[in-house]
């Protein structure tokens, strides 16, 4: 048992568990992996680490790319993903002023600028298939073509069944950024480089989602609501031309230079009884492979199918892994701690103005709050994530277990903390500085713990975690928009000292979520490898 996680009792060999560190001495014990000689480590100070997963010599492999490569792939993404962030609260800071304007409620307008959702739950599941069958880079195209234009619709709408058949369209643009960018980081990055690219990708979406309604504020109460959605299209034009020229198609089917490395607990303890057959380490052949492709090949649209299964078999496929516990992990600690996030946009309007009397310009001044949350998440969460899993892992005797990601998340009581403080803060007088601060705890539980929780999930579900995703991020979204038709009525109604407690205690449930998944996830992972034909549908690629 490392850590507190419970070791398997039936297999020797659990998927996830692997070797990444083969330094020598740890706590005064000699750690001695002869199996691991012949496979690929890291460069510089990452040269002690197991590459995992195993790069093939195919330079076209993406775990091969150069790094300038897979840097400016991965910095365009973040780029449309903040923007993508964006586009949902960002009208959060004027409901109150355009239910004034359109003659409804506020409630009513959070509903109709909140169909935007409807269409990213929705599309969810949709553009996993697509990503599987015809590949990422023709989804991400697409994605950012469809958000340029429906801004562009929201732009001149007259009213607000326009208003709402566009934001649908919006959302239908978005979800490829939401969910899809998981895998691709699966794609071209190794394990002990995941971790500070999800906080990266996280960060990306929440700075957009705290920018958005603070420089939304503005134009709206200054300029016009639809002026906030000219100006957007221009960063979305410009996305549109970065992901073409660096964002080419990641999806990649290897043959491993080596099958996954199997490592058990009589290993670990020095007791190598396993013959060197069974230990999970073999030699493969040396493949064939073709010559580099070149840059404007790359720059083609359309790279074929990936697979030969059916579309519609594809989208079944993500229905059984509702069998998984990990898909349920994710929907509470990430999905579930997200609508609790963006319940602030969606009502600071009104809890600024019952509680401060603030305008739409001040309002939209209180996400500074989450910026500097976000930013501070990053400073910190960036480098520990993957050092703290090296860490961990030279003191399991070089082993690692995805289980260790799940440590930060005890970041979530964070947000506990926020939002409990805030509501007791509001019997006490609390000047707006200190809702703000609330706002900041909140932000920055989510980025730290939001990147752990990712991480973890692309660990033990590998390319299945693009379809738990999509799974957890349809259920959050339909509890999100559900939440658009009451939400606002509930803290006019009850206060918002019962709404922020209400909060906190949905928070703290959702982390509790992550105790018994830290504790039983290596016995899960082994009963998923062992019932594996319960989760699969549509056959392989």
């Amino acid at each position: 048992m490392a850590f507190g996680i419970l070791a398997d009792k039936h297999l020797c060999d659990v998927p996830g568990t692997a070797l990444l560190s083969d330094l020598g001495v740890v706590h005064g014990r000699q750690v001695t992996i002869d199996e691991a000689s012949n496979l690929k480590r890291g460069t510089g100070r990452h040269a002690h680490v197991v590459l995992v997963p195993q790069p093939s010599d195919d330079p076209n492999d993406p775990l091969n790319w150069p790094k300038w490569k897979k840097e400016a792939c991965f910095w365009t993404l973040a780029f449309a993903a903040t923007l993508d962030g964006a586009l949902s609260p960002m009208v959060g800071p004027g409901y109150v002023l355009l239910a004034n304007q359109f003659h409804v409620t506020v409630d009513d307008v959070a509903s109709g600028f909140g169909g935007i959702l409807l269409g990213l739950g929705c599309f969810m599941l949709f553009q996993n298939m697509f990503a599987v069958k015809f590949g990422h880079r023709i989804v991400y195209l697409g994605s950012v073509t469809i958000m340029f234009i429906s801004c562009i619709w929201c732009a001149v709408s007259p009213n607000m069944t326009s208003i709402r058949a566009s934001r649908v369209f919006q959302g239908i643009g978005m979800s490829a950024l939401q969910s899809l960018v998981a895998s691709t980081l699966e794609q071209i990055y190794f394990v002990h480089e995941r971790g500070s690219r999800t906080v990266i990708w996280s960060f990306a979406i929440m700075a957009g989602i705290t920018l958005g309604p603070l420089l939304y504020s503005y134009v709206v109460q200054n300029l016009s609501w639809q002026m906030g959605f000219w100006f957007v299209t221009i960063p979305l034009g410009i996305s549109i031309f970065l992901v073409f020229f660096f964002v080419p198609e990641t999806t990649y089917y290897r043959r491993e230079a080596s099958k996954r490395i199997g490592v058990d607990d009589n290993f670990v303890n020095g007791e190598k009884q396993n013959s060197e057959k069974d230990s999970g380490i073999f030699e493969s052949g040396v493949p064939t492979f073709q010559q580099p492709a070149s840059y404007m090949s790359q720059l083609r649209i359309w790279h074929g199918t990936f697979t030969n299964v059916s579309l519609w078999r594809i989208f079944l496929r993500p229905f059984p892994l509702l069998l998984s516990p990990v898909t349920y992990f994710i929907f509470l600690s990430h999905g579930m701690q997200t609508v609790w996030l963006s319940l602030m946009p969606l009502c600071s309007s009104t809890i600024f103005t019952i509680e401060y009397n603030f305008n739409a310009t001040q309002i939209g001044l209180t996400n500074l709050g989450g910026i500097v949350g976000i930013v501070l998440a990053m400073c910190v969460t960036g480098p520990l994530t993957d050092w703290g899993t090296v860490w961990m892992a030279k003191r399991n005797k070089g082993i690692y277990e995805p289980e260790m990601r799940i440590v930060f998340m005890i970041s979530m009581l964070f947000a506990v903390f926020g939002y409990a403080g805030w509501a007791v803060g509001t019997t006490h007088n609390m000047p707006w500085i200190g809702a703000v601060a609330c706002i900041t705890m909140a932000n920055f539980s989510i980025v730290v713990s939001g990147a752990a929780a990712v991480t973890y999930l692309l660990d033990t579900h590998g390319e299945n975690a693009l379809h738990v995703l999509a799974l957890s991020n349809f259920g959050k979204n339909m509890v999100l928009y559900g939440f658009t038709f009451f939400a606002n009525g509930m803290i006019a109604k009850r206060g918002v000292k019962t709404s922020l407690l209400i909060l906190a205690g949905c928070q703290a449930v959702c982390w509790l979520a992550s105790i018994p998944m830290y504790v039983f996830g290596k016995r899960v992972r082994s009963f998923i490898a062992r019932h594996h034909t319960m989760f699969e549908i549509g056959g392989k690629e």
